[in-house]
């Protein structure tokens, strides 16, 4: 027998290279395919731009202060926003792994599109590189360990797997906070880049400010798992929980909280008449897409995620919008 004279030579295989260099090529392509398809990297950086910078924006408006928006901070807090985001969908998707083979073949683990030991394999990296990243956000640092352990608590579903499984609310109330959270980082990033104390920083203003921000992604949460009768089946869903018309209403609330503490900020003059304006507006286009499904459930119109990711982006991009026209306003 031929004795093997190297890794190389031990390890090649049909394509004439290396059996190591085979699977990266191989893990690359598998990742690059999954990413586009389930979190386009363009799209998740513009996504995390954006709640960072409306975070951001809104707590200038908040302590009367200027923020950089091109700094070094600002990179951490968009790196981490989108780093930790792409962590939990991966969670999700391992998570999920049992599920979607009974019920979403398709989907890309169950499908065999990507593998289980490539989710993991990127799931590491992201983890030491969002540590790494935050290593250098000074008192953040810490802040960011806690959202990062809050996330790993969810992944091993805080050591209670079977009972949160089996009850979709209990999971809610464990899992939905990760946002509030990552957004309490994103506050505390901002007193490291302003040079403010933590004591300093007007904390009840802030977590209104975390708490109008939050609600549209918890209403998204909600209506992403709204279904017309002939759609359910064995996954559990909130119009199985509340009904449709039950579900609707916890969505709009969520909603409706984010409008009304849109308004209050408008009333003590930390936000302008065109922010309101902007709320309202994506408010009432949300209603709208409430009626139609209520007044006609079907698969067309129970597709009311998009309609949550609207208002969603139409609340962050209203306090962007904001600051920036104050701004230009100040320097004129």
């Amino acid at each position: 027998m031929k004795k093997n004279t190297g890794i190389l030579s031990s390890t090649r295989g049909d394509g004439g290279l290396p059996a190591i260099g085979q699977s990266l090529v191989g893990y690359m392509a598998r990742t690059r395919a999954y990413l586009s398809d389930t979190y386009p990297i363009p799209a998740g950086l513009v996504r995390a731009a954006i709640i960072f910078l409306g975070q951001s924006t809104v707590l200038a408006n908040i302590h009367d202060t200027r923020v950089n928006l091109v700094s070094k901070y600002s990179l951490i807090g968009i790196w981490s926003v989108f780093s930790l985001l792409l962590i939990l969908r991966l969670m999700d998707e391992l998570k999920d792994r049992e599920i979607d083979r009974q019920l979403f073949s398709d989907r890309p683990l169950p499908s065999g599109r990507v593998r289980e030991s490539d989710l993991v394999f990127s799931l590491v990296v992201l983890i030491v590189l969002f540590v790494l990243v935050n290593s250098q956000a000074g008192n953040a640092f810490w802040a960011a360990l806690a959202v990062l352990g809050y996330a790993l608590l969810m992944f091993v579903y805080f050591f209670m797997p079977g009972l949160l499984r089996q009850h979709l609310l209990l999971n809610l109330a464990t899992h939905n906070p990760i946002i509030p959270l990552m957004l309490l980082y994103l506050a505390i990033l901002f007193s490291v880049e302003s040079g403010m104390e933590i004591h300093h920083i007007d904390w009840a203003k802030t977590l209104l400010s975390i708490a109008m921000i939050w609600a549209p992604f918890f209403a998204w949460e909600i209506a992403r798992k709204i279904r017309s009768a002939e759609e359910e089946n064995a996954y559990v869903t909130y119009s199985q929980i509340f009904g449709q018309s039950g579900a609707v209403l916890v969505a709009g609330l969520a909603q409706a909280l984010a409008l009304g503490l849109g308004i209050y900020f408008y009333r003590i003059d930390l936000m302008s008449a065109a922010f309101t304006t902007i709320l309202i507006g994506a408010f009432s286009i949300v209603v709208v897409g409430y009626v139609r499904f209520l007044w006609h459930p079907s698969p067309r119109t129970s597709r009311l995620q998009p309609f949550a990711e609207f208002f969603a982006l139409a609340t962050l991009v209203a306090v962007i919008l904001d600051y920036v026209i104050a701004g230009s306003i100040l320097t004129n």
